[in-house]
């Protein structure tokens, strides 16, 4: 969230307000969050949004007739997540949640709020487990990322797998499993909204066959693969996906082709994400690498190469742009 969205939070909640527990939260109205995934997790989290009182909700959904139900009252996109929630239009939200039971799409939802700056939630099913995940980038600098400290994040769930009795194997108690995960992570965007005991990263776990729940806060991890060395909020500098060095710039500056470059990506036949300039323009000629952005570093410090909303912004016929995005900083 914005300094002026987390203040007008506050300053909302000094405000006389309805006394009423069903009433809808006048400190939530203001929210814009992106929900990928409707499906049972991500269906619950949306009503309990709705009802909470937050008006903007986006629904970024690939498959059609899970985001039909929807269309009535929300703007529904649909497509990958990975392709239609752009850094540029990551960064138009307060909170982006994943409720995609995928841990390859979780990993690309921290990555991609990690560097837009934008509060993330995260909520998936382990058999009887309802699993949430609160990584409040927007509220907190120093907030740890969803890859962080992975030993320490699993904690409440190895706790809670000794006293399962059953592998979830009922569908009846997989729907209330799902609802309780959705349901617990719109719980968790009003706290950290309404500044309820400070931003901290959490995961936190609940076991719907014997009720037991845990949850653990959630430290930075030096050594963290995803946001080692990285400063938040991170530079997004939008450039042209193409890769190319003068001769004469190579002659003067040889260190340019040394520059290291980490991509959103990976690129078919090439090992790994991290390569060199020099390696880029070798294999692509100049052209495009088939990636979104990329991660280098400029004068010390990380910086993000966003090339999908360049190209977004290259396609428009009518020339129009997208809303002004908030600044990264």
């Amino acid at each position: 969230m914005t300094a002026q969205a987390a203040g007008g939070a506050r300053a909302r909640g000094m405000t006389q307000h309805s006394t009423d527990p069903l009433a809808p939260d006048p400190r939530l109205a203001d929210l814009r969050i992106a929900v990928v995934g409707a499906g049972r997790i991500g269906g619950e989290m949306i009503r309990n949004l709705a009802l909470m009182g937050v008006a903007r909700i986006d629904v970024f959904e690939s498959d059609r007739r899970a985001a039909d139900r929807f269309r009535d009252r929300h703007r529904v996109l649909e497509g990958d997540f990975w392709d239609e929630l752009t850094l540029g239009r990551l960064r138009q939200y307060d909170f982006a949640a994943c409720t995609i039971d995928d841990g390859a799409a979780r990993v690309r939802m921290n990555q991609k709020c990690l560097l837009a700056n934008v509060n993330l939630l995260q909520a998936w099913t382990e058999g009887p487990l309802a699993v949430v995940g609160a990584y409040p980038f927007g509220a907190l600098d120093d907030c740890a990322c969803a890859e962080c400290d992975a030993g320490r994040a699993a904690t409440p769930l190895a706790a809670l797998r000794l006293t399962a009795v059953e592998p979830d194997v009922d569908p009846a108690s997989g729907i209330v499993t799902s609802s309780i995960a959705g349901a617990l992570s719109a719980a968790l965007i009003a706290r950290i909204a309404s500044g309820a005991h400070g931003a901290v990263a959490r995961r936190a776990a609940l076991d719907t066959t014997t009720g037991r729940g845990a949850s653990v806060e959630l430290s930075r991890d030096p050594q963290c693969a995803r946001c080692k060395g990285v400063a938040r909020p991170v530079p997004i500098v939008r450039t042209r996906n193409r890769w190319s060095v003068s001769a004469a710039v190579a002659s003067v500056s040889p260190e340019t082709l040394a520059q290291d470059v980490q991509l959103s990506d990976e690129v078919e036949g090439l090992s790994g994400y991290s390569f060199q300039v020099g390696q880029l323009i070798e294999r692509f000629h100049g052209g495009p690498v088939p990636a979104k952005f990329a991660l280098t570093v400029v004068d010390g410090r990380v910086v993000c190469l966003d090339f999908e909303d360049v190209v977004r912004d290259e396609s428009c016929v009518d020339g129009s742009r997208a809303t002004p995005r908030r600044s990264s900083g």
